[in-house]
């Protein structure tokens, strides 16, 4: 029964303590763990927190809000955090937080931050300037050349992203282990093996 299951679930048989466990599709058929949901919401939430606070500090806090109404603001959230799911998955599925080494989780943490940070401005150019490209209101080469210098700014404020929340889910993760009880031979933080 438990081979079935195991089976159905894609999960490689031969993964071994120290390594995560692959699907034989390549990652398309797992569950995403609840460590990596735990993760991902709380590196968006902070993610926001400070944004908001750094918009307050500066004084445009109430210049963004006017401009915004509430499913906006949601539908931004829901986008980055699902961005942040798929980074936090992504580095799951190659590296074990509990026995990797250091740089290896940074190195990963920074490459998912890039690729988010630039995702995310597609996402919000794709919905702010397609309409004002169709229209005929903005040249094609000028929002060509503001997407690329936007690619790299978002590349690097990624990937400094994603150096602070890969340091910061490790420290979560190591203090999750420290202070929750361990059920037998397995800890609570890490995914149940079937």
């Amino acid at each position: 029964m438990a081979e079935d299951q195991s089976g159905r679930m894609g999960v490689d048989k031969t993964a071994t303590e120290g390594e995560p466990a692959r699907s034989a599709e390549g990652g398309d058929g797992r569950p995403v763990s609840l460590v990596t949901w735990t993760l991902a919401t709380f590196d968006t939430a902070l993610f926001v927190l400070l944004g908001v606070l750094a918009a307050h500090a500066s004084g445009g806090l109430a210049d963004l809000l006017a401009g915004l109404n509430t499913l906006v603001g949601m539908a931004v959230f829901c986008y980055l955090w699902a961005l942040f799911v798929l980074a936090v998955r992504w580095v799951h599925s190659r590296v074990t937080l509990g026995n990797a080494p250091l740089q290896t989780l940074v190195l990963h943490g920074v490459v998912a931050g890039c690729v988010t940070g630039v995702a995310f401005l597609l996402g919000l150019f794709a919905v702010a300037l397609v309409p004002t490209i169709q229209s005929g209101g903005v040249r094609l080469q000028a929002v060509l050349v503001v997407l690329l210098i936007g690619a790299g700014v978002a590349a690097v404020v990624g990937g400094v992203v994603g150096l602070l929340a890969s340091l910061l889910d490790t420290a979560a993760y190591g203090l999750a282990g420290y202070l929750l009880p361990e059920a037998g031979n397995e800890q609570v933080t890490e995914p149940r093996r079937q």
